[in-house]
């Protein structure tokens, strides 16, 4: 019996169509492969996505300390700005 090889876009096609079925044997049968061949393929993907999960959430943790750091400085320059701003109409009722 000669093994079978599948293409890598068959096998995401088949695992994102048993994600969106709720009979995963019919697919198979429809497919021509055996039930546990898709769910191996569904824990080699899910098994592949993880680390660019969490490489994804590390770079956006980066991002989102850059950006609470600007956003202390506008923070701080507004809060100068407001009492400058309220010197200056002191001052100005004053003279």
């Amino acid at each position: 019996m000669k093994k079978r090889v599948y293409s890598k876009e068959f096998k995401e096609q088949a695992v994102r169509l048993s994600y969106q079925r709720e009979n995963i044997k019919e697919l198979a049968d429809e497919l021509g492969v055996a039930v546990q061949r898709i769910y191996k393929w569904r824990r080699a993907d899910k098994d592949d996505s993880i680390p660019k999960i969490q490489v994804v959430k590390h770079d956006d943790s980066i991002e989102v300390k850059e950006l609470r750091k600007v956003l202390k400085e506008k923070e701080l320059e507004l809060e100068i700005l407001k009492k400058s701003r309220s010197h200056l109409l002191v001052h100005s009722f004053l003279v």
